[in-house]
């Protein structure tokens, strides 16, 4: 009885300052908004995986190293909360640490060293959360740094007209190929937006997408843009394919083949796998991911799948430790070690099922 007790008032405790928390960030904030609890997977991100400098670890290993992936997801997070003062701190590392000379964002920082090449993803993620914050806020420095980033893709990382994987500053090499999930519709048109693509330039973009074939209702991995071909993966990695068929979605080709397919999937297994075989539509591997529930989620509220997706966020939550007299209360943990992308994604599912009310 006492333990129960002892235990109901540490969570009670946690709770309160985690909302005095919340309450000061927003007091703070230069156009405050009604405060939002701090979530346990937001607590786990600040408290275990973020420097003092804001800077988020990939993992606990010994080496740090930060990746602009975590970046980008982390401001799309913030975006979505409506937290301007994390959000302005955010873009002082985007600033400060991640930006290389020619307005590109270096996709790795390890042993403090910056990598030259950047990752496609990343910033379009970057410059959508950038133009989000700044419809949200009015704010010069969002609208002109990602105009910086997105006149630097243009500039430096387009092959025959084509958006694609990477630019090399240290080689002076662009990719030759795009992977399909990277083919993110909406971040594109905000190159647009920008007035750095014309109309014709972001439709070139999207008929990589729009004309892909399939295969049992899945995409490509990738695109050769000099030899005009797509190419399948023998496995389906979830990751790339709920990307792709979210951006998919967005660009108006039909995707209900997969989202039949993940319906029937969830309901015969009671949970979904990070791989199948593609040949047979069977798992490869016997692991779950957070992060591949984050995504079904954020595509089954795209398709108007609330309740989908409210079971399959029950399911990810299973994962999540709950407990917050755990010393790594909030996270996903694999054992005692992590990643920031198990983290991250769920955040953002969870945070928007809660814009949506979906959940309370």
């Amino acid at each position: 009885m006492h333990t129960r007790i002892y235990r109901t008032a540490i969570f009670l405790l946690i709770v309160i300052l985690l909302g005095g928390c919340t309450w000061r960030q927003q007091k703070e904030s230069a156009d405050p908004v009604s405060p939002q609890p701090v979530l346990p997977g937001e607590y786990f991100i600040t408290h275990h995986l973020m420097t003092d400098q804001g800077l988020i670890r990939t993992s606990f290993a010994e080496e740090h190293i930060y990746l602009s992936e975590s970046l980008g997801l982390w401001m799309d997070y913030l975006v979505r909360k409506k937290d301007q003062n994390l959000f302005d701190q955010q873009l002082g590392v985007l600033q400060d640490q991640f930006l290389l000379d020619h307005h590109l964002l270096s996709w790795q920082i390890e042993s403090e060293q910056k990598s030259k090449a950047n990752a496609l993803v990343d910033d379009l993620r970057v410059v959508s959360a950038l133009q989000k914050a700044n419809r949200l806020w009015k704010k010069p420095a969002y609208q002109s740094t990602a105009k910086e980033i997105a006149q630097a893709l243009k500039e430096k990382n387009m092959y025959k007209g084509i958006l694609s994987d990477y630019y090399d500053a240290s080689t002076n090499r662009t990719s030759h190929t795009i992977t399909l999930s990277y083919i993110d519709p909406k971040a594109i048109k905000e190159l647009e937006s920008l007035h750095i693509f014309t109309k014709q330039m972001t439709s070139n973009q999207l008929a990589i997408l729009k004309q892909a074939p399939r295969k049992k209702g899945f995409f490509p991995k990738s695109y050769d843009i000099k030899k005009k071909t797509y190419s399948f993966d023998q496995e389906i990695n979830m990751i790339d394919q709920l990307y792709t068929a979210q951006h998919a979605h967005h660009a108006k080709v039909n995707t209900s083949e997969i989202m039949k397919w993940l319906k029937t999937s969830f309901k015969q297994d009671g949970k979904l796998y990070g791989r199948y075989k593609l040949s047979t539509l069977q798992p490869s591997v016997t692991y779950e991911s957070p992060s591949v529930y984050a995504l079904v989620i954020l595509y089954a509220l795209k398709q108007n799948e609330q309740k989908f997706a409210k079971t399959v966020y029950h399911r990810m939550k299973e994962l999540q430790t709950q407990d917050p007299l755990k010393p790594y209360y909030g996270g996903y943990m694999n054992e005692k070690e992590t990643h920031s992308f198990d983290n991250l994604l769920p955040l953002i599912a969870e945070r928007e099922l809660l814009n949506e009310s979906v959940v309370q």
